[in-house]
């Protein structure tokens, strides 16, 4: 009997583990490659996307103008709970050299209003991770959206924040 035991062991062929197989090293090598080129296309676009920025803003400073839109002040409880932080800055809009007078029109005068509530409803739901940004990189694309919306046109190219100030309380 003990010899009809060992004869079935002989007889039955050896298992092959998933680890044995080529085809699985050659799936897992695709899949990996796969994801590290992935990541690396993602990387370069948002790299590629930041030099068209700068080098549009560039080109935007030598036909662009200045225009003042107000000084505000407001509070701000979202970014950390528990507190609040009083937010105050003055804020500037950079805008084609053609669509000054147009755009102060529409924003200092005939908007003035909206954009006001616009300009708050970023201030208030900003996160505190945006408030500590040194750019002010989110807030001031929110703001240039929102103030663009309000406006129903694309004056803004780019928002200027000064004198930003906050204090927690």
């Amino acid at each position: 009997m003990a010899t009809a035991v060992q004869n079935d062991a002989a007889q039955q062929p050896a298992r092959h583990t998933l680890l044995s197989k080529p085809l699985f090293f050659g799936v897992l090598l695709l899949v990996v490659s796969s994801c590290m080129a992935g990541t690396f296309l993602v990387l370069m676009t948002d790299d590629d996307a930041h030099a068209d920025e700068v080098e549009l803003a560039a080109d935007e400073g030598a036909d662009a103008i200045e225009v003042a839109i107000d000084s505000f002040s407001t509070t701000n409880s979202r970014a950390a709970p528990g507190s609040v932080i009083h937010l105050s800055f003055k804020l500037t809009a950079v805008v084609g050299k053609g669509q000054d007078v147009a755009f102060e029109n529409a924003a200092n005068q005939h908007h003035s209003a909206r954009v006001r509530q616009a300009v708050l409803k970023v201030a208030r739901s900003a996160s505190l991770e945006d408030l500590n940004d040194p750019n002010l990189t989110t807030v001031k694309r929110q703001l240039r959206e929102e103030i663009n919306n309000v406006l129903r046109k694309s004056y803004v190219a780019e928002i200027v924040i000064s004198d930003f100030k906050t204090m927690e309380q």
